[in-house]
C-alpha cells in the first residue's frame, strides 16, 4: 500500500506470549472488507516465544492494509519507561503510534468474526459526529476455538450511553474510537474502563448488538490468570482513579460501587480489606469538601456498615447490604 494514502483507522494490536493465538488475529484482520485504507500497529511487550516472529513472517493480502511493526529492544526508551510503568505502558504506546483518524482495539489472544466489522463502526461513527466511540457484542471461545457462549451481553439493555451511565462493561476488543491525545487518560488497572470514561467527556458511547469478535478465555490470560481478591482490588483501584476524572455530582454513584467492592473484598481476605478501607478513607478526605452533606453522611454510615462484625460472606446478608448502598448512593 502507498504511503501516500489516508489513513482512516488504525487497528492497536497488543501481543504479549500469544504465539498459540496471534495467528487467528492477524486473519481476522486480514479479511476486512472496506472502502477505506487503514493500518494494523503492533506493539509486542518482549514475548520470549514466537509471537513476533510469526507476525513478522505473516503476509497480508489485503490491499487496504499498512503493516506498522513497532520497534523495541532492551535498553531502549520503550523498555525504560514500560520497566517503570509496567504492562499499561504498551497500550498507551502503540496509541501513541496509531495516526488513523479512528482507532480499533484487539489483543492477539482475541480475534475478529464479522468481516465487515470495522466498516459498519466507521461508517456509523462518520455519520454520527455526536458519539465518541461504538463496541459490539462478542461471543466466548476456549483455547481449542470452540465456542462456549455464543453472546456474551443476552440482556435486553440500552444501546445509547453518556457519561452519567458509566461505568459500562463494553468488549475491548470490540471497540472503535475517535483518535485523540490521550496522554492525559490516568493510569489505572482497568485501563480500558477509565479510557472510556475519560472519552466520554467528547461524546457519547454506542452499542451496536452484533457479535463481531470473539474473546478468548484461556490459563495465560493476564487478567485471568490473578487471584479472585487480586481482581477485585483491581476494580476498586480502577473505581479510585475514576474520581479524579470525573464530576462532584457522580461522586455518590462511585463511593456506592466502592463500597461494594470493599465488601466483596472483605468475604475473602481480611488485610486485603483493611488496605483497601484506608484508601477509600484517603479518597473521602480529598474530595469530601466537594460534597453535599447528606453524601458525607451517608459515606460515613457506608464505612459503618462496611465494618460491623457479620458474615458478609452469606449471600442473603451481602445482598441485603448491597440493597442499602445502591439506596443510598446508586439509584
Amino acid at each position: 500500500m502507498s504511503e501516500t494514502k489516508n489513513i482512516m483507522l488504525s487497528v492497536r494490536l497488543m501481543t504479549f506470549m500469544h504465539d498459540a493465538f496471534i495467528l487467528e488475529a492477524l486473519k481476522s484482520i486480514d479479511i476486512q472488507e472496506t472502502n477505506f485504507y487503514f493500518e494494523v500497529v503492533i506493539g509486542d511487550d518482549f514475548s520470549t516465544d514466537k509471537t513476533l516472529e510469526i507476525i513478522k513472517n505473516y503476509e497480508f493480502q489485503n490491499a487496504n492494509i499498512k503493516v506498522v511493526i513497532l520497534n523495541r529492544q532492551k535498553g531502549d526508551d520503550y523498555s525504560i519507561k514500560r520497566e517503570r510503568l509496567g504492562r499499561i505502558y504498551n497500550f498507551i504506546n502503540i496509541l501513541d503510534n496509531c495516526k488513523g483518524k479512528y482507532v480499533a482495539l484487539l489483543d492477539g489472544d482475541d480475534y475478529w468474526v464479522d468481516p465487515l466489522k470495522l466498516q459498519k463502526q466507521v461508517d456509523f461513527l462518520e455519520a454520527n459526529p455526536e458519539y465518541e466511540v461504538c463496541f459490539t457484542n462478542i461471543c466466548i471461545v476456549d483455547e481449542n476455538d470452540s465456542i462456549t457462549k455464543q453472546a456474551l451481553i443476552t440482556d435486553n439493555r440500552k444501546t445509547d450511553y453518556k457519561r452519567k451511565d458509566l461505568p459500562i462493561w463494553a468488549p475491548t476488543l470490540t471497540r472503535v474510537f475517535k483518535n485523540r491525545d490521550f496522554s492525559t487518560v490516568p493510569s489505572a488497572p482497568g485501563l480500558d474502563t477509565v479510557m472510556l470514561l475519560w472519552q466520554s467527556q467528547f461524546g457519547k458511547i454506542k452499542f451496536i448488538n452484533e457479535v463481531s469478535g470473539a474473546y478468548r478465555k484461556h490459563q495465560g490470560g493476564i487478567y485471568s490468570a490473578i487471584s479472585k481478591v487480586k481482581q477485585k482490588e483491581h476494580q476498586l483501584t480502577t473505581l479510585l482513579v475514576s474520581l479524579s476524572i470525573i464530576e462532584a455530582n457522580l461522586y455518590a454513584k462511585y463511593f456506592g460501587m466502592l463500597f461494594k467492592q470493599l465488601i466483596e473484598i472483605k468475604t475473602l481476605d481480611k488485610l486485603f480489606y483493611k488496605k483497601n478501607k484506608q484508601l477509600i478513607q484517603d479518597a473521602f478526605v480529598k474530595y469530601n469538601t466537594q460534597m453535599s452533606f447528606k453524601l458525607r453522611l451517608s459515606i460515613h454510615f457506608a464505612f459503618v456498615l462496611a465494618s460491623l462484625p457479620v458474615n458478609y460472606k452469606q449471600l442473603t446478608i451481602k445482598k441485603y447490604c448491597f440493597k442499602v448502598l445502591d439506596h443510598m448512593f446508586i439509584y
